[in-house]
């Protein structure tokens, strides 16, 4: 009897811990639901689980930035930030643990697989009674970010401006003693190398290890961003760049340089500051790189005594000149990277869902700009004659005195507003005036010449997320042994690519959602 009498009491017990199970999982369900029932005008304090600053958490909170929020909102908010090593390690062991977070500010990645793993509160018809202003200035293509299956899960941050940054800066006064342009074509470039490497003694181009793909140079071969559209057998489709039909011309020219002695031959362990301070000190007469190097040049030039104080706060149209990119031929269309997408995306963890209305509404608070309530302005911007004055034909001008007091501005966004930050922008653009000319002379008729990267718009892809950093490191490291070697080995390199490193799945995968997204 008691062999059937110890079956029955272990029935027993199943059956009730899978009752508890399921009773728990109700709970479960109604327990993360949104409550819509609640009164905007008694706001609790929020914690807000933000990014690594850099800056101790104590400097956060104390900030000038997050003070003025607080005043804006009416919502006290003390933050919290992940470490820079291991950041989405320790964001899922707090989750796990349930932390008190009302919002988190994400990577895309991180974003990426929280959404995945079912962590994040569906906002979407949450948005229309809390956002309202969050709906009205952020663009239907960032809402496609954010959303998978119908569903939005998260605030996307899109970048202040849509710019063309890339270029290669010339030594401006070396073009002059010999007489040379800026080039336009690769023929024109190769002579301009030519003649600046035999003027300084030293390869004439410089650029960084993170510089696979040197888009003023690639675009000559219709390789203007890292996934793009190429026409392959009469069929539209978006390729890596290692895949592109004219991939192995670029890095044969590329080939062609570096064997004549044109580029400095430790590209391949460049850091961007070595890359710099090489074209600073007259080791590279050109250096590829970002619109964003120009400030660092300009202090270099300046503590080299190649340029006065006086000069370093002027335009240097003697010193510097910009090439956006080349062209096959001259009478080619330009076409050029143009730098875009999603640095951060803010959501909701799933147990704080009885929350959400009022950390929607803190953010919908942030981001609301109207003639009654300059809110994200004041935020990004400042205040009138402290911060920023304005012009009818210049737009935001920046109070040099002040300025640097919203340099932290960027970092307490919780999405942005698309309808007026490229302006308010520009004040920023403007703080050195040969950044704004080199700015200005890469983004002339940027509509018309700048080239979207596709995937700076995708939501969460599995399939490419998983691959993309392994097939970015291994094309980085194959440039460099075909830049020095030759393209010998580049179908070995390309099928290594696509069948080991996940290119084919990313590519696969990044295509059936590009064909959906066009409809």
């Amino acid at each position: 009897m008691k062999k059937p009498m110890w079956k029955l009491m272990a029935l027993l017990l199943c059956i009730a811990m899978m009752a508890t199970f399921f009773a728990a999982c109700g709970t479960t369900e109604s327990e993360y639901e949104i409550n819509y029932d609640i009164d905007l005008s008694q706001k609790p304090k929020l914690n807000v689980l933000m990014p690594n600053s850099g800056k101790s958490i104590d400097e956060v909170n104390s900030a000038g930035t997050a003070q003025l929020i607080q005043q804006l909102t009416g919502y006290e908010v003390t933050y919290t930030q992940l470490p820079a090593a291991d950041s989405s390690k320790v964001l899922n062991n707090e989750l796990m643990d349930k932390r008190d977070y009302q919002v988190m500010k994400l990577t895309k990645d991180q974003f990426s697989d929280l959404v995945k793993d079912d962590m994040l509160v569906d906002i979407t018809d949450a948005l229309e009674v809390f956002a309202p202003d969050i709906l009205a200035n952020i663009s239907p293509e960032s809402w496609d970010v954010v959303t998978v299956d119908g569903r939005i899960y998260g605030i996307p941050e899109r970048a202040s401006s849509d710019n063309i940054e890339n270029m290669i800066v010339f030594n401006q006064d070396l073009l002059l003693q010999n007489n040379l342009d800026i080039p336009t074509t690769l023929d024109e470039f190769e002579n301009v190398l030519k003649v600046l490497t035999e003027k300084i003694g030293k390869p004439a181009l410089t650029f960084d290890k993170y510089s696979p793909l040197v888009y003023t140079i690639s675009a000559a071969f219709g390789i203007y961003a890292d996934w793009q559209e190429y026409e392959v057998d009469g069929q539209t489709q978006v390729l890596y760049y290692m895949n592109a039909p004219r991939y192995q011309e670029y890095v044969e020219y590329m080939h062609k340089l570096y064997k004549a002695g044109y580029i400095d031959v430790e590209v391949g362990t460049n850091t961007a500051a070595d890359a710099i301070n090489k074209f600073i000190n007259g080791q590279a007469a050109c250096f590829a790189g970002s619109l964003w190097s120009v400030p660092s040049i300009i202090t270099g030039m300046q503590a080299k005594g190649t340029i006065s104080a006086v000069e370093a706060g002027g335009t240097l149209e003697n010193y510097l000149g910009y090439l956006r990119s080349l062209k096959e031929n001259a009478s080619d269309p330009e076409k050029i990277y143009r730098a875009s997408g999603y640095t951060y995306i803010s959501a909701i963890p799933f147990y704080q869902a009885e929350n959400a209305g009022y950390a929607l509404d803190w953010m919908n608070s942030k981001i609301k700009d109207t003639d009654d309530a300059h809110n994200f302005r004041s935020i990004v911007l400042g205040e009138e004659n402290t911060h920023w004055t304005y012009s009818p034909n210049e737009g935001y001008l920046p109070v040099s005195a002040n300025f640097a007091e919203k340099d932290d501005a960027s970092y307490y966004l919780t999405g942005s507003n698309e309808t007026v930050y490229t302006e308010y922008w520009k004040a920023r653009v403007r703080k050195q005036p040969e950044l704004f000319r080199a700015w200005s002379i890469l983004m002339e008729n940027a509509d018309q010449v700048g080239v979207y990267n596709v995937v700076d718009f995708t939501p969460p892809i599995e399939d490419y997320n998983s691959n993309r950093s392994a097939m970015e490191e291994y094309a980085q490291d194959q440039f460099y042994i075909m830049m020095k070697d030759g393209t010998g080995s580049i179908q070995e390199f390309l099928t290594k690519l696509n069948s080991q490193q996940g290119g084919k799945k990313a590519t696969d995968a990044i295509n059936a959602w590009y064909a959906a997204y066009k409809k």
